[in-house]
């Protein structure tokens, strides 16, 4: 029986409104569509509201809705990634590392300060695939998804019982998961969608 290739193989329809299939590009959409700064608060604060009996109420919850359904485009393309083998470490040395070339996106109105990984190791800052295989090998993709819609779910419903996922650990693992992403799209990923990006425009 003949399989069908995967459309939307990342599920970017859902959000991007387009089907990416270059796994780079899905965090260049990512990455348009919220900074880093935003999804690192998001992750924390859908986390801590399933952790309590009380409504995560610090965002609209379509908005938490859709950045998750990101966050999920996210974990696929970092899996296709991993099944490619692809890495990227760099050779760093130590005063180079608050070099803002490395970490943050030009002509951004988010502060540089807010680009620089709050999670990731020296190694893992070197080399941001190091995070995706770390990341699977805690959990496999469909685990992975299955525990982001129970977390979202306990975060939205006025639930008296809190989430009994390790939450703390999941909360590192996808915002090192983000913040790789971010780092890979910074130093790897030149267009979104066919256009330069801003900085790479020449005047």
């Amino acid at each position: 029986m003949k399989k069908h290739k995967n459309k939307d193989p990342f599920q970017t329809l859902g959000w991007c409104y387009t089907t990416v299939t270059d796994p780079r590009q899905v965090f260049a959409e990512c990455f348009n569509y919220a900074n880093i700064h935003s999804y690192r608060s998001t992750i924390r604060q859908v986390l801590f509201a399933a952790a309590s009996p009380k409504v995560c109420h610090k965002q609209d919850p379509a908005l938490i809705l859709s950045k998750f359904k990101v966050i999920t485009s996210v974990l696929l393309a970092a899996r296709q990634l991993t099944r490619q083998k692809e890495t990227g470490a760099l050779k760093i040395a130590w005063d180079q590392f608050t070099d803002k070339r490395l970490y943050a996106r030009p002509l951004s109105l988010c502060p540089e300060w807010e680009y620089l990984p709050k999670t990731l190791t020296p190694a893992e800052y070197r080399n941001p695939y190091l995070v995706f295989h770390r990341f699977f090998n805690y959990q496999k993709p469909e685990q992975w998804q299955q525990d982001m819609d129970t977390i979202v779910e306990y975060a939205l419903a006025s639930n008296t019982d809190s989430c009994d996922l390790d939450l703390l650990r999941r909360y590192f693992h996808l915002t090192k998961l983000l913040e790789a992403a971010h780092l890979i799209d910074v130093r790897e990923v030149t267009h979104v969608d066919g256009q330069l990006k801003p900085a790479l425009i020449e005047f």
